[in-house]
Formats: C-alpha cells, structure tokens, sequence
C-alpha cells in the first residue's frame, strides 16, 4: 500500500516538473523536451510554448517539433520563423527542411555555414551536398516565410541558415528576398545566398550578380563566378571578360576561364587557344573545356594529341570532356569516355567525371554507352550513373534505371528510384 502511494507520489512529481504551463521556466523547458517523447500528440501541447515569454522555452519547443516530425509539426515550425529570436528561426528553418529532406537537421546545418571559394570553382559537388530531389515541391508559405527570414532578420546566422534552406528547397518564388539579403555585406549570408542561386538555377537571375564579379573581396568575386557560371546566362560573357581585364589574381583568372569555359562563345576563342599548352594545370584544363564547349570538330584532332599526351588528372579529364563533345563518342579500354566512366571509381576526382557525363548525356550516342556500361558496372559506378541518367538521360533511360531499382544493394536501388523519379519528371 505504501509502495503504490509512493508511486502515485512520485509519478505526480514528475508530472508537475514536466507541466507546460507552469511558472517556474526550467520546468516548462523540461516540459517542451518531454513532449518530444509523445509524437505527433504532443504537437498540440507544443503550440504554447511556442510563443513563451522565456526564449530558452521557445528554443526546446522548435527542437523538440524538429523530433516528431511529419505535417503536422510544418505550420507551427513556420509560425516559429516569425519568431524575433535568430536561433530560434534558425532552428526552425533547418527543421522545416528536414520534412523535405530527413536527416537534414542532424548533418545538412551543425556544420559551420561555409562556401568553398577557397578553390578555383567548386562546381562539381559531391554526393553529401544538400539539395532536396527535383520532385519534391515545398509549400509556397513556408518559402515565402524563409524568403522573410532571409531578407530582414536581425540575426545574420539566421539569415544564412534560411537562404541554405531556400538553397536544399530549390525556393526560387523567393529570389526577390534573396537578392535583397546580398545588401548585407556579410559574408556567411554573402556565400549562402550564391550557393541557393546555384541550386535554384534560374538564369534570368544572372545579370542582377553581375556587380559582384567585381567585389574587392576575393572570396566573394570567386564566389559570384562560380554562380553567374552555373546559372548558364550567356550575357554573363561580356561582364566575365571585363573581370579579367580588371584582375590581377591569376586565382580569379583561373576561375574566369573557367566559367567563360561553360558558357559557350566564339569570343572566348582566342582566350582557349593562348592557355591550352599553358604552364598551369588549371588553365589548360579550362581552355580545354572550352573549346569542347564551342563544339567546333576541327578543334577534335588537336584535344585528342593533347589528351594522349597529358598527364595532369585535372586537364586531362577535360580533355577527354572535350573530345567526347566534340564527337569521340568510341568506347574502348583507352577512349576518352570510357577514361570519364572509369574515373567514377576515382575518390578524388569522381565529382568531375560524374559532372562531366551528365552534361554529356542527353547525346543519344553517349547514353548508349552509359546504359550498357551498367550491364557491367560495380556499386560505385552504378550509383554514379543512376545520378547522371536522372538529369541527364532520356526516355530510353527509364528501362535501365528501372533494372537497377531491383539491385541487390539497398542503397543502389534507393538511388536508382531516386533517380527514375527525377527523370519522369524531366520527361513530362
């Protein structure tokens, strides 16, 4: 009889130290955390703290939604944006992403909020960058709120965490608010902002970040080539050239031909053919994927003397870029696409190979080849390949991607309909 009396006691305790509205703050903290265990019954109990006086209580409330997950956690976490806390909205922000692309929350944000601007362009992203499928849409006012967030918060680390998170949910109905956050001048926003533009990749976007291909700050110049590069607006040729008259960094000039490499144009010729034998790797490995971009098939028989002559992996991956584009589309243990296919097994240089290919696969001829190497590829080459026939490939890709969603290997089948899934939405 005592027993159960001292039960009963104790379970009231621990119902009292967890009581939402309680007056004492560390225990409505608690309370917040506690309601996490509940799932989505606990939403509701939830909503309070979400607007309490104490902004701790707030934080626990947002974090512990982030852990129930699914729709019914989506309005309240939106309603927390508005919130005149930054970690606040931040938290919210990584958490309304994290609906949109689990497992967000845990490795997508902790890390420092950066920008590879430290190399020449970083365009071929690995497989860990963030970015939420091509099908999956968010909800128009969840955009628009992180559009809010990233355009007027006080907090410039919520800034920076909203424009990531409009960035992974391709939220281009905010470009408006992200183009009026590069007023900021801070740099994490500066780098977040670009990179969103990237993955959104709205061209006409362009020419609004063309007074960036000037700024004093290095960082930031490198930066915007990169993005005005990848936004494939060809205007962007003109404000290029001007920059490289203008700079004397022969980092931002590497980066320069870089991105004049991408956006094919006969005025950049002379440019290609003055640093195509260049002393520095990078230089010729951008002039080399420039004139592969021009397409012209008197250039081919000069790439391929160079690719069989070139010992650098960065230029020569470019070369062998630039022969198939330029019509060498043989396979054999030592042509040119077969060396791009077989560099997907390449650690280090993989992202290139795979970048490379998928701007190469909508040629019918190509694909062919990409489709029967399937027949014989091993795990990382299949997972590569998937990734490249889902945004590159055509109708005739849907039957070997749908070969490989029965593989044996979990992950290689979950890629493959990840994959299958983005193509029939390129093909609608």
């Amino acid at each position: 009889m005592q027993v159960a009396f001292l039960s009963v006691l104790m379970a009231t305790a621990l119902l009292a130290a967890q009581d939402p509205a309680s007056a004492d703050v560390k225990q409505r903290m608690k309370a917040a955390r506690a309601l996490a265990k509940e799932g989505s019954a606990g939403v509701e109990r939830l909503r309070p703290l979400l607007s309490d006086a104490d902004v701790e209580v707030r934080r626990a409330a947002v974090e512990s939604l982030v852990v129930i997950g699914g729709q019914q956690t989506l309005e309240p976490l939106t309603y927390s944006l508005s919130d005149g806390d930054g970690e606040v909205q931040r938290l919210a922000a990584n958490g309304l992403v994290n609906f949109y692309l689990p497992g967000y929350y845990k490795s997508g944000w902790r890390g420092r909020l950066k920008r590879g601007a430290d190399t020449v362009l970083d365009r071929f992203r690995g497989p860990d960058e963030p970015v939420a499928p091509a099908y999956v849409t968010a909800r128009p006012e969840i955009v628009a709120a992180l559009g809010k967030v990233t355009a007027e918060s006080a907090s410039m680390d919520a800034r920076a965490a909203t424009a990531r998170a409009l960035g992974v949910l391709r939220g281009g109905e905010a470009s408006e608010q992200l183009l009026a956050a590069l007023q900021t001048k801070n740099t994490g926003v500066l780098y977040e902002v670009l990179t969103a533009f990237e993955k959104i990749r709205n061209p006409e976007v362009a020419p609004r970040l063309f007074y960036m291909l000037r700024d004093p700050d290095e960082k930031v110049q490198l930066a915007a080539i990169q993005t005005v590069s990848l936004l494939g607006n060809k205007e962007a040729n003109a404000p290029l050239r001007e920059a490289w008259e203008r700079t004397k960094s022969d980092k931002v000039r590497r980066a320069l031909l870089e991105a004049m490499a991408m956006l094919p144009d006969e005025s950049n010729r002379p440019l290609f053919e003055k640093y195509l034998l260049d002393s520095d790797e990078m230089m010729r490995a951008g002039a080399a994927e420039g004139l592969g971009r021009l397409g012209k098939a008197e250039d081919r028989a000069r790439i391929d003397t160079l690719w069989e002559g070139e010992r650098k992996m960065r230029p020569r991956l470019s070369l062998a870029y630039a022969s198939v584009a330029l019509g060498q589309r043989e396979i054999s243990e030592l042509s040119p696409l077969q060396y791009l296919i077989n560099t997907l097994n390449h650690n280090a240089w993989s992202g290139v190979a795979q970048g490379f290919l998928k701007d190469l696969a909508p040629e019918s001829i190509v694909r062919y080849s990409l489709h029967n190497a399937l027949l014989q590829a091993n795990r990382n080459e299949k997972l590569a390949l998937a990734d490249i026939l889902g945004e590159g490939g055509g109708k005739d890709s849907v039957e070997p991607l749908e070969t490989l969603a029965r593989d044996s290997d979990a992950e290689v089948a979950s890629e493959s309909l990840r994959a299958l899934r983005t193509l029939r939405m390129r093909l609608q």
